[in-house]
């Protein structure tokens, strides 16, 4: 057989076939070759050692296959609501947070591939935040006056009979888990962690999560205009022409507040519409070098609707 010259891959045989590429006719190589450079229609380029030098102008291979059209994303945004923070704000409904959800784990950690260990940890974690932020503090409090008039009678009261300490009797410790015989420090911070973990595992859900207690109640999104007003603080910080406005708000939940302003007695104008606090109100001067009082009013906005009344009119000096 006889190699055609510069691709040692390609071979004169007596079928006409070029060898490695069976489906190539060597008669559509050569006319490969005389109108070169390859195409990606033939299917074939010379490999980076057949010794095609960069000036040939012949593309090194192997050929690449244009790829096929890419389906458009389809994928939407799915705008779910809002939700409160799990966790109650409230001490005293602690407990029961905690109470709950050392019940409820043990339900769905199995479930969920948390081992027996893992999920008797967390448990004895739970009845014991249960038992300190419930019966054990109460229990303190109580014993707190109880423990000041002892000293006062100590310090300063009357009789013939000796003085007692008041005796502290703390409610029983909950039982733990089999295997369990303490609770180490930093059991809220294993909890929080624990919390971050089951909400990531497969096969969890939010009916899950609504039962453990670990996912907050729905807020749903405020009638128009029903919304209690924006608060909106103002201050001013040094500028490149002159001073500038900072304009701090709270959201409360809200999408965006819209800001009007008005000076020098003119009508009120839109300055921006934004979801960062603080704002910076930028502007020149009316009259460069001369202080001016800019006024400021705010209402939020939501789903395409303002769905708040303005807020007080705000006044702020803004200097050269």
């Amino acid at each position: 057989p006889r190699i055609v010259q510069g691709f040692p891959n390609i071979v004169q045989g007596s079928p006409g076939i070029v060898r490695g590429f069976p489906g190539i006719a060597l008669d559509r190589c050569r006319q490969g070759l005389r109108r070169s450079p390859f195409t990606r229609e033939d299917g074939l380029m010379p490999l980076w050692n057949s010794g095609v030098t960069w000036s040939s102008g012949i593309l090194w291979g192997p050929a690449l296959i244009p790829p096929g059209p890419t389906p458009a994303n389809t994928k939407t945004k799915q705008h779910t609501m809002q939700r409160d923070d799990y966790y109650p704000k409230r001490i005293a409904e602690r407990p029961e947070f905690h109470a709950n959800f050392a019940s409820k784990f043990q339900i769905y950690g199995p479930i969920l591939g948390y081992s027996a260990a893992e999920i008797n940890a967390a448990v004895a974690d739970n009845l014991y935040l249960a038992y300190g932020l419930g019966d054990w503090i109460s229990n303190v409090r109580e014993f707190g006056p109880a423990s000041t008039a002892a000293l006062k009678t100590l310090s300063s009261g009357t009789g013939t009979e000796p003085f007692v300490f008041t005796p502290y009797n703390a409610p029983a410790l909950p039982t733990l888990p089999a295997g369990i015989t303490g609770v180490l420090p930093g059991a809220l911070d294993r909890t929080f962690g624990l919390i971050k973990g089951i909400k990531g595992r497969p096969g969890y859900t939010d009916d899950m999560g609504l039962d453990m207690g670990i996912v907050g109640s729905e807020m749903p999104a405020p009638p128009p205009g029903d919304a209690p007003a924006p608060r909106l603080t103002l201050s001013t910080v040094s500028g490149t022409l002159n001073q500038r406005g900072r304009l701090k708000f709270i959201k409360d939940g809200h999408e965006y507040v819209i800001i009007e302003t008005r000076r020098g007695g003119g009508d009120w104008e839109k300055l921006t519409m934004t979801n960062k606090s603080p704002y910076y109100d930028d502007r020149p001067l009316l009259v460069a070098g001369q202080a001016e009082v800019r006024e400021y009013r705010a209402r939020f906005f939501d789903d395409g609707t303002t769905t708040s009344d303005w807020c007080d009119v705000a006044k702020l000096t803004v200097g050269p």
